[in-house]
């Protein structure tokens, strides 16, 4: 049932979402039908790895206290520091962002068959959503946002802290093609998931593309 073709050589779906909102688990259930995942995220992290240029500028921008005793950078205490204020929410985006971009850009460009996901939370932040074929905001109630990454191990205070400094749902909606709201259980998720990928292989997928175009 996954041998179904589309109508373009590529179709590009660019999923975003806050924390906890369930955006890469919707990615991961599109990969299980035949999707190329671009984790934007896990590039992000990748950058950091010791001895990078950006792992350099965030130690002298943040501290030696985001390092682990083996000098590897620590993402909880980096995410403690970078997310205490939107002052250094800008400094940690000035040094990552640039050349993650230009990551996923290249990525994007390697992939030119199938479907391929751009799965990153900054999508409609970046404007990425005026760069792929189909944009989807992934939502969820703040509650149901804190008790996943709660279950997950993050400490509540440290949700709450990064909650506050993403921009809500409500002023994104408007930019995205498809608003998928994540507020049941995982099955109803990926029956909403199979629903997404049989709509991009169908016909009333070309009608959505005409109605789209500038």
């Amino acid at each position: 049932m996954f041998d179904r073709k589309l109508s373009q050589d590529r179709l590009l779906v660019g999923i975003g979402g806050n924390m906890g909102s369930g955006k890469s688990t919707v990615a991961s259930e599109l990969k299980r039908y035949g999707a190329k995942i671009i984790d934007a995220d896990e590039m992000g992290w990748s950058i950091l790895n010791k001895g990078t240029d950006e792992y350099h500028r965030l130690v002298k921008t943040f501290g030696r206290s985001i390092l682990t005793k083996g000098g590897n950078i620590d993402r909880r205490a980096l995410g403690k520091l970078a997310f205490a204020s939107k002052a250094s929410v800008a400094k940690l985006n000035a040094i990552v962002h640039p050349v993650l971009l230009e990551r996923v850009r290249k990525e994007i460009d390697r992939n030119r068959k199938g479907l391929v996901v751009v799965d990153a939370a900054l999508l409609f932040a970046w404007g990425m959503d005026k760069e792929v074929d189909v944009s989807i905001l992934v939502t969820a109630a703040d509650r149901l946002k804190t008790k996943r990454m709660t279950d997950a191990g993050m400490p509540e205070e440290d949700i709450e802290a990064r909650l506050k400094l993403q921009s809500p749902d409500a002023k994104i909606w408007r930019k995205a093609d498809f608003v998928l709201e994540n507020r049941g259980s995982f099955a109803e998720l990926r029956r909403k998931c199979r629903a997404l990928w049989n709509f991009f292989y169908s016909a009333k997928f070309q009608s959505f593309k005409a109605a789209r175009r500038p």
